[in-house]
C-alpha cells in the first residue's frame, strides 16, 4: 500500500492512498436510471442474490438487456445508489483506495495532480495508463472525480480487501 500526501503551505491538503491490485469490473453506465425524487427504475424484472461485506453490498443480477452483471452498492448516507458493473473482471494494476482533499482546497486539481503521481510512481520506470488503475466502489463524489479523470463513465472499480494491521 502506498499512501501520497498533498501539501500546501505546510499543510496536508490532500491525501490518496493506492495499493495493488490484480483485477477490476468496468462501470456500465446508464443501466439504471436514477429520477429526480431519489426512486430509482429498472427496464426490466431482476433477479438477485445480495451478499453485503459491512457498507459494501455486491449484488448479482440478471436482465433481459445484460446477461450478467456486478451490483456495487455504498452506503454513505447519501444514497448515492449502485455501481453495476461488467460481470467479467479485467487486469488492473493499482487501485485507489481511498482519495480525500480538504473542502477549502477542492476543484483545484488536487485529486487530479496526487492520482497524475499515482500513475508516474505506482510501478518503478513504468507509468500507469489510465486503464490501469481502478478506483474502490466510489460515492457521488468520486464516480464524478472519477469519470472526470478516466475521461469517461465506464470507469472500473474494484473491491477493496479488508485492511491488514
Amino acid at each position: 500500500m502506498q499512501v501520497y500526501l498533498f501539501i500546501s503551505s505546510q499543510r496536508v491538503a490532500g491525501c490518496l492512498v493506492a495499493e495493488p491490485i490484480e483485477e477490476a469490473f468496468k462501470i456500465i453506465p446508464c443501466l439504471v436510471d436514477r429520477r429526480s425524487d431519489g426512486a430509482t427504475t429498472k427496464d426490466s424484472k431482476l433477479n438477485s442474490t445480495t451478499l453485503r461485506f459491512g457498507e459494501i453490498i455486491l449484488q448479482k443480477e440478471t436482465t433481459k438487456k445484460v446477461p450478467s452483471v456486478n451490483f456495487l452498492e455504498v452506503l454513505d448516507g447519501n444514497n448515492n445508489g449502485a455501481i453495476i458493473c461488467e460481470e467479467k473482471a479485467a487486469p488492473a494494476i493499482c487501485g485507489i483506495r481511498a482519495i480525500w482533499v480538504t473542502p477549502s482546497n477542492r476543484r483545484k486539481g488536487i485529486a487530479s495532480q496526487l492520482l497524475d503521481a499515482v500513475r508516474r510512481s505506482f510501478c518503478v520506470g513504468f507509468t500507469l495508463q489510465q486503464s490501469q488503475i481502478a478506483f474502490s466502489p466510489p460515492t457521488s463524489v468520486g464516480k464524478a472525480l472519477a469519470s472526470s479523470y478516466t475521461g469517461t463513465t465506464s470507469f472500473m472499480v474494484y473491491k477493496p480487501n479488508a485492511m491488514h494491521s
